[in-house]
């Protein structure tokens, strides 16, 4: 596929650039990147499409290394997300229950357990699947996002300010898992806990205490944590 010159870069991510091309979102990964790995995106696309979490769609282009995707016309919910601004966060606490209430029965998504254990070294999995075996043992599996933050959450473009009634599209789903919801909430914990020492501060005051209510135990997040921090340590290395 090529482009004609009017395409407008949108957005920069570790595996691919986003532009903007007469009227789609399309996602350009280097030629290296493997192909497998694109297709695999595409299925879990999919699947939170039939699961009615993402109205976004993803189409094959004839360049196994672009997807052409619905365009969204918005701006990151990091544009108003501050520690003085509370809605911000009751949209991000918003996010993380539509996608857990959703019904995981039939949907395409792996279970974390089956994948997390790829690219760890042997002393990581000794660590990090009995936790995910464990703490799935005893609570109940949900569809999972387990890439939660504020640059995933699109609001509509142009808005001023934040309400009550503010709509949103949760994006990129690559991550996407069958697991306890915990690992939703210690994945972004452990986020936040990279980039932003204030936002972690009020993410532990206004939205920890809704997994509180779930019944989870101090000693399992902090395990879930754990295991959710070894596996961004694979990923950025």
């Amino acid at each position: 596929m090529e482009f004609d010159g009017t395409e407008i870069l949108i957005g920069k991510g570790a595996q691919a650039d986003v532009v903007e091309y007469q009227g789609y979102a399309y996602k350009i990964y280097p030629k290296e990147y493997p192909a497998e790995w694109i297709g695999f995106e595409m299925r879990q696309q999919k699947a939170v499409n039939e699961a009615g979490l993402s109205p976004v769609r993803y189409y094959k282009t004839d360049d196994d290394h672009i997807l052409k995707m619905d365009l969204i016309d918005g701006t990151p919910l990091e544009k108003y997300a501050n520690a003085q601004d509370p809605l911000s966060f009751k949209i991000l606490a918003d996010a993380f229950t539509r996608v857990h209430r959703a019904d995981p029965e039939g949907v395409d998504i792996p279970p974390l357990a089956a994948t997390a254990g790829m690219g760890l070294g042997p002393e990581e999995q000794k660590i990090v699947l009995p936790i995910i075996e464990r703490l799935s043992g005893k609570m109940k599996s949900c569809i999972c996002h387990l890439d939660m933050h504020f640059l995933n959450i699109m609001i509509p473009k142009g808005l001023s300010r934040l309400s009550e009634d503010t709509e949103y599209t949760i994006i990129d789903w690559m991550n996407s898992r069958i697991a306890p919801a915990v690992f939703d909430y210690a994945r972004t914990y452990v986020i936040l806990e990279e980039f932003s020492g204030e936002a972690l501060a009020v993410y532990k005051d206004q939205i920890l205490p809704q997994m509180w209510e779930l019944g989870v135990k101090e000693e399992d997040f902090a395990d879930a944590v754990k295991a959710c921090f070894l596996m961004r340590q694979r990923e950025k290395n």
